[in-house]
Parts: C-alpha cells; structure tokens; sequence
C-alpha cells in the first residue's frame, strides 16, 4: 500500500486528477395527445443547471447533461433524436420537475392543421373573388 501511495505522489501534478465520465442512458419515454408531443426523461440526481435541451433547425432534438459523482467521477448522457414532423419547432417548451425525482419532460406543441387547412381556404376565397371580380369588370 505505502508503494501505491509514494508512486501516486511522484506523479505529474494533474495525472493524479483526472476525471473519468461513465456515459448512461437514461429511461425515456414518448407519449402524445392531440395537441402535443412529449419526450420524458428520468434524470434522478440531476438538477436544472446540469441539463441541456436544443433544437436544431433540421428538427434534430438533443437532450445531453452532465453531473458530478464523486472526485473525479462524472456521469453524463446524451440523447438525439428527430422531432415529429408535425411538430411546431417555435413552440418547444422544456420543464425540469425536480419534485418527481428529476424528470424532464419537453413538450413539443404540434402544428394546427385546421388553422393551416382556414388560412389556405381564406386565400383562394379571396384570390378567387379577386378573379371574378376582375372578370366582371373586364366583362362589363
């Protein structure tokens, strides 16, 4: 043991302190309503500041985070994964509920066919009374 010790003092200053990371994926879940899409996590043990959530502009969704275990020991993780297409990508929210033992939960708001299905329907009602309009007066 005393062998151990004097080696481990002989070291470079730093060799002593280097961190190792154990890489885990946490349970996840996807579950979905009529309005929205939501991605759970179970990160127990994480706290707020140690997560990451982004969105790219190509939909890709990643969730990474990272924490200390101890010394020198870090546990990390990193999910990626694509976005429903019918996903709003300006209306992803993310929460963090500490109370239920760390679970992150984003919610990912789907986009309103019926609002999309209305504003196509308003323009060609109104490029088409535009038209007849136009042809009423042509016509004379």
């Amino acid at each position: 043991m005393e062998d151990i010790l004097r080696r481990r003092r002989e070291l470079p200053k730093g060799a002593q302190e280097q961190n190792v990371y154990e890489d885990f994926q946490p349970p996840l879940d996807w579950t979905s309503d009529a309005n929205s899409h939501v991605l759970l996590i179970d990160l127990a043990g994480f706290k707020r500041e140690e997560v990451r959530v982004q969105v790219d502009s190509t939909g890709k969704l990643t969730v990474s985070g990272e924490r200390r275990a101890g010394d020198t020991k870090y546990k990390r993780f990193k999910i990626v994964a694509d976005v429903p297409k019918d996903s709003n990508l300006e209306k992803i929210t993310g929460r963090f509920e500490h109370d239920l033992e760390g679970v992150v939960d984003v919610v990912l708001d789907k986009i309103n066919r019926n609002r999309r299905v209305i504003v196509v329907a308003v323009a060609a009602f109104t490029i088409g009374f535009y038209v007849s309009r136009r042809l009423r007066s042509a016509g004379g």
